[in-house]
């Protein structure tokens, strides 16, 4: 195995990055068909996961969990209401905190994703059993400079 300085290191990290990005970006592009004619897109099923996994977020915390702002995920909303896949509710305290709930049309789609997650994170769980816990430790670490770069060039 070829020994890398650190600027190849970098710049194979950077670009392999970018695929990762490139790749994911092309994939929310693509809708997936759950064998009723309704079309889901990515983006779609991430705000079902969020609310089969966190039913006690609100709107708000929704868009902050996946890191889009609250007008997109409002968007986003009513596109899953139409679809009949989320009902909005209004907590009796506060009416202006909008929570979404799950109808059972939403809460099959969130078993299809969770199982598809469960396939898919195979791979990745046996690499990282592979893997210490610093050295984990040390990619996490690498995972979270990459977002705040990309939170940076967001603000420029």
């Amino acid at each position: 195995m070829e020994i890398l300085n650190l600027d190849k290191k970098v710049t194979i990290l950077l670009e392999t990055g970018i695929r990762i990005l490139n790749k994911a970006y092309m994939l929310e592009k693509k809708p997936v068909n759950l064998g009723n004619g309704i079309l889901l897109y990515p983006s779609e099923f991430h705000i079902i996961e969020v609310v089969g996994k966190y039913p006690e977020k609100n709107l708000t915390s929704i868009a902050s969990h996946l890191g889009v702002t609250r007008g997109a995920i409002s968007q986003m909303a009513q596109k899953l209401e139409k679809k009949g896949l989320v009902k909005r509710a209004r907590t009796p305290d506060n009416k202006k905190n909008i929570m979404l709930e799950l109808t059972g049309f939403g809460q099959e789609a969130f078993e299809w994703h969770k199982a598809l997650h469960e396939s898919l994170e195979t791979g990745i769980r046996d690499e990282l059993e592979q893997m210490s816990d610093a050295d984990i430790e040390k990619l996490l670490r690498v995972h979270k400079h990459f977002e705040r770069m990309l939170d940076r060039c967001m603000k420029q």
